[in-house]
């Protein structure tokens, strides 16, 4: 997977290979990113969309690489992961609710039932 991704960033210009010969090992690639590959590197942690928001990696790669966003980048980056987290919330809430509400109608039916056993015996 690593492989295929650097041919791929080089045949775009991304970065460019140098091969390092070496006496009895195989060959060392080196790799340098390019002008043309910072840009696109910036332009890949500026785009943050909602799929990517709720990977907890692509999130925290994005707070480490701070340093390279511009503040409303930054901005940008946080109101998306809050605006996710909070229909997590909210999802994880309403789903505790229907919980609690099944918990309830299975208790008394339970109830119910036991009752309806009990009152057939004393006939």
């Amino acid at each position: 997977m690593l492989y295929p991704s650097l041919r791929r960033f080089e045949s775009m210009g991304a970065i460019t290979k140098k091969v390092h010969t070496q006496v009895g090992k195989p060959n060392r690639n080196m790799y340098d990113i390019t002008e043309t590959g910072e840009e696109i590197f910036s332009e890949m942690l500026r785009e943050f969309p909602e799929k990517l928001a709720t990977n907890n990696i692509e999130f925290l790669v994005r707070i480490a690489l701070f340093e390279k966003l511009d503040y409303e980048a930054r901005k940008e980056v946080l109101t998306i992961r809050q605006d996710i987290l909070h229909k997590q919330l909210t999802t994880t809430q309403s789903l505790m609710l229907v919980h609690l509400l099944l918990q309830k109608s299975l208790n008394l039916v339970n109830h119910v039932s036991n009752m309806n056993c009990s009152g057939l015996h004393h006939l």
